[in-house]
């Protein structure tokens, strides 16, 4: 059985808000927890991704996790990242984790190299004593 509003008796359907009949909320806490869309402003319920009348995003994609929110939230829903300049703090992370990684590559190669140098330099030296 579907949800009826609660004010004229309606059968609701799915997915949306206002009534289509009597145009009130169907229920309260389907009222309470929609989601406003930021092009229409049409309430859709919560959990929805498209705007059910205009079809516009109602959630965001965090770029940290790829968890999705709705567009309403500060932060993350999924790992409590803050919307607010997220994309570039993500690049400054990926950018500190990339110049570790090039510094890390750096001290192995410079061993190496070192290791190298020192056995040619060895091999010098010690054929210019055997003269």
């Amino acid at each position: 059985m579907g949800i009826e509003c609660e004010t004229c008796g309606a059968p609701a359907q799915p997915g949306v808000v206002k009534c289509f009949y009597c145009g009130r909320p169907v229920n309260e806490e389907i009222a309470k927890n929609a989601i406003a869309c930021p092009a229409c402003k049409e309430l859709n319920v919560w959990g929805a991704q498209r705007c059910i009348k205009c079809q516009a995003w109602v959630v965001v994609q965090c770029v940290f996790c790829g968890a999705i929110s709705p567009h309403t939230m500060s932060a993350c829903m999924g790992c409590n990242e803050a919307f607010a300049g997220a994309p570039e703090r993500k690049a400054a992370r990926d950018a500190a984790v990339q110049s570790q990684q090039n510094v890390q590559t750096a001290v192995a190669v410079g061993g190496v190299a070192a290791s190298f140098l020192g056995a040619v330099a060895g091999g010098v030296i010690g054929g210019l004593l055997d003269d």
